[in-house]
């Protein structure tokens, strides 16, 4: 019997924590999830090493729920996820788009280039996960992609969720990939902002050796799971449980993950929000802004130079939770929403070279017409200086939670 099958005999008992279960105790939600004839045959095939039903298990998913998939890669899991929480749940699938772009116009600027020169583009992480949200049976699925770097550690959902899920992409965090590891706080901080209490994070990830911090990272694509423990329950999580359902200890942990594909010796985390959290979501009352739409936000209306990035551009927002943006450059349009850090987010729908981009506007005080201000156009964006911003229709709209409650909040 081969050693992972050995393994995988014992692992299903082999849990720490106060989590533990048997095969036998998965339930039937799962098992369905992964038993889906939708999932592509390569996914299938895999299954024997990743054992996803175990896992998922482990995790606490159920129907109903809302789960991130942080970093989803080819969406192995977040089909399973769609499947398993059903129409009343949610998937948000959060690609991370690689350092070697600062946005999305880079991105495709840089990709035109190489396609001249005869080089393979860069390929948008989030694309595969858009195809699975236009297949209609994942239609509970919502693809999404932040800039890490640029950002600093953006980590942005329209809601707070009750699973947020990572598999074999923690290290990644750590390398010059997606930017820097100085962030990677600030994002385990979001994460918790963006769980419910008593919500769950599950990390799983490739093991290297003991003692050895995140210095494997690059070269290996491995992480230490104690530094890992270290990092993520500084945030505020208590550690929850362990399964040992995909160690392997045959691996010498000197080879690369990629050598060892699916092989490897993992462990795999939960951590929990505590119930008694103190509240860390910052979004302000839904119906904050009765009253004040349809106006109209001009960055740059008094900047000396009207060319190049600092053009003049405008912002309309809808009550419906749509939003049209034009001026220089491409015109876009999409969804806006709240991140529980309190920051103004905007879900690109179009153009379709940025489907599912996410970008986050700082907060401001209530403004209203002819306010004139300056912020980061971004989050965290320093890279440019901050962008002079006019009101010149109603109200910027941004929560000010000075002003007296509303009727029904």
């Amino acid at each position: 019997m081969a050693l992972r099958s050995l393994l995988f005999a014992c692992a299903s008992v082999c849990v720490l924590g106060s989590s533990a279960y048997a095969a036998s105790a998965v339930p039937n939600a799962v098992t369905a999830a992964v038993n889906d004839p939708g999932r592509p045959p390569g996914d299938k095939e895999r299954d024997a090493d990743r054992h996803p039903a175990e896992l998922v298990a482990f995790a606490g998913i159920k129907p109903g729920d809302k789960v991130a998939d942080f970093i989803p890669g080819g969406g192995y899991y977040t089909r399973i996820f769609a499947k398993l929480v059903g129409p009343k749940g949610k998937v948000y699938a959060l690609a991370a788009m690689p350092a070697v772009a600062r946005d999305v116009e880079t991105l495709n600027e840089q990709n035109a280039e190489r396609v001249k020169a005869g080089q393979k583009p860069i390929e948008r992480p989030i694309d595969p996960i858009l195809a699975i949200q236009n297949i209609a049976e994942y239609s509970n699925v919502s693809a999404m992609m932040e800039m890490l770097t640029q950002y600093k550690g953006q980590f942005s959902l329209p809601e707070q969720v009750d699973v947020v899920w990572t598999s074999d992409n923690y290290h990644d965090l750590h390398t010059p990939f997606f930017g820097s590891a100085d962030f990677v706080p600030t994002i385990d901080k979001n994460i918790y902002a963006s769980l419910k209490n008593g919500g769950a994070f599950v990390v799983v990830d490739h093991a290297s050796a003991p003692s050895t911090g995140f210095t494997t990272a690059k070269t290996l694509h491995r992480s230490d799971k104690d530094a890992v423990k270290a990092e993520v329950l500084s945030a505020g999580f208590v550690f929850d449980g362990e399964s040992n359902v995909l160690a392997n200890p045959a691996d010498d942990h000197t080879k690369t993950a990629f050598q060892m594909h699916d092989k490897t010796d993992q462990y795999a985390f939960r951590f929990k929000k505590p119930m008694n959290a103190a509240k860390t979501d910052q979004r302000p009352p839904k119906n904050a802004f009765d009253g004040y739409y349809g106006n109209t936000n001009i960055m740059n209306m008094d900047s000396p130079e009207k060319t190049g990035p600092h053009q003049e551009r405008r912002m309309i927002y809808h009550a419906d939770g749509t939003y049209q943006e034009f001026g220089w450059g491409d015109m876009q349009a999409g969804t806006w929403y709240w991140d529980a850090a309190g920051h103004n987010c905007m879900l690109h729908e179009s153009p379709l070279s940025q489907r599912g981009f996410v970008v986050c506007h700082s907060s401001e005080p209530f403004k209203k017409a002819g306010d004139k201000w300056g912020q980061e156009q971004v989050v965290g964006d320093t890279a440019v200086p901050p962008t002079p911003f006019t009101i010149i229709s109603g109200y910027h709209p941004i929560y000010d939670p000075s002003l007296p409650p509303r009727a029904g909040q």
